[in-house]
């Protein structure tokens, strides 16, 4: 079963950041693989990343260190925030 996704406007604007920042190195094809790889294969199986904080989860890019932050509710994926791992969930 894939879930529907649900982005919330934060995490919108953090994927537009991260894309911005790897157009200028010559790098947004290779994240926007990568997230489209991890979105993928969290679309079907969120539930085998563990809870990291008050019912969110965490799935890691391959090739970036990025995390998609997330919560499955009501039979979706709401995507809350998309950081780099220096950057805090708040």
């Amino acid at each position: 079963m894939e879930y529907p996704v649900k982005v919330s406007k934060d995490a919108e604007k953090d994927i537009l950041t991260a894309k911005c920042h790897y157009r200028i190195s010559g790098m947004e094809r290779l994240f926007d693989d990568d997230f489209i790889k991890q979105l993928t294969y969290l679309k079907a199986n969120p539930f085998l990343y563990q809870i990291y904080y008050r019912n969110v989860r965490r799935s890691h890019f391959d090739s970036f260190k990025y995390a998609i932050h997330f919560v499955v509710q009501n039979d979706a994926l709401y995507i809350l925030r998309i950081l780099h791992h220096k950057q805090e969930l708040i």
